[in-house]
């Protein structure tokens, strides 16, 4: 099993410095992949409960958060190795042509180390800041996969959709990876229906370990063929003594438990973990997400 980390993009914590800072040891350390998040906004008052949280409140660490693409390519300049991806950017917000020629160059300046995480998006009050459609966003999140492997595919592009429409183009670059991956998350069985029919892998979070394998059987049952690769997303909470299992998520309680969480994903055969830091207690310190970290690192050893 591969193991990431999520960059400290958000929160106090986000600084160009603490970036660099944390990219370079990630990479120093073996850490497989590095990780950034997609938020728009921080609404005031809420329309729409965050599913993540049993309060339905978003962590104040959201009313800062660096855009991720552009933190992405910030330290594909100053890595060499450790991949890179986005878990999960709120496709529905995006242009695929627009958005397709940025991932694309991204891939190129990295040399081929992205990948694209992908969901719905669940705010409605960021909906309405991106003049999307929040009740149309699976329809429109499907047929926003097809133009973005239509503009990383050969030329000429051309694409009609019910939504998008690309006029006979040459469109480049293209990306290193062909084919580009695509990770989705979901929850839901029609959300994980629709990752193991259209996405390149599976990116859960926000569950225990034992729904998060029920969501894996469920998103593969709908594969028509091939392997669905699944990258966890795990916030780390670690607590001074053991937390209650029922209704803990993944990574939450004592280090123990966080241990076995890691255990029973890698006898599960899920590929990869990456750790969100982000959120742990005195995570607007980098030091305590480093030594947050390197804990992590003897673990997964």
């Amino acid at each position: 099993m591969k193991f990431g980390l999520a960059l400290p993009h958000l929160g106090e914590q986000a600084t160009t410095e603490n970036i660099r800072d944390f990219a370079l040891y990630a990479e120093r350390n073996g850490w497989d992949s590095l990780w950034t998040g997609d938020r728009l906004l921080y609404p005031v008052n809420p329309r729409t409960p965050y599913p993540a949280n049993a309060d339905g409140r978003l962590s104040p660490a959201a009313k800062r958060v660096f855009e991720h693409l552009t933190v992405l390519a910030y330290v594909a300049a100053i890595t060499d190795r450790v991949r890179l991806g986005v878990s999960v950017l709120n496709l529905p917000f995006y242009n695929p042509v627009v958005l397709g020629r940025r991932l694309a160059t991204l891939d190129q300046l990295s040399h081929g180390r992205l990948t694209v995480g992908i969901g719905l998006g669940w705010s409605e009050d960021e909906f309405e800041a991106a003049g999307a459609s929040f009740h149309e966003r699976g329809k429109v999140a499907e047929e926003s996969v097809r133009a973005l492997r239509a503009v990383w595919g050969p030329d000429p592009v051309e694409f009609a959709g019910d939504y998008h429409t690309i006029p006979a183009s040459i469109i480049g670059p293209k990306p290193v990876q062909n084919p580009l991956p695509i990770v989705m998350g979901g929850f839901s069985p029609k959300a994980l229906d629709r990752v193991g029919r259209i996405a390149d892998g599976f990116t859960p979070a926000a569950v225990d370990v034992d729904r998060l394998i029920e969501m894996i059987g469920l998103a593969r049952a709908a594969r028509v063929s091939g392997n669905l690769p699944t990258l966890v997303r795990a916030h780390v909470q670690p607590t001074d003594s053991e937390l209650p299992e029922q209704g803990r998520h993944i990574a939450n309680g004592s280090w123990d438990q966080i241990a076995k969480d890691i255990d029973r994903m890698a006898a599960a055969g899920i590929e990869e973990v990456f750790f969100d830091l982000n959120y742990a207690p005195g995570a607007e310190n980098l030091r305590t997400q480093v030594d947050i970290a390197r804990r992590l690192k003897d673990i997964c050893q």
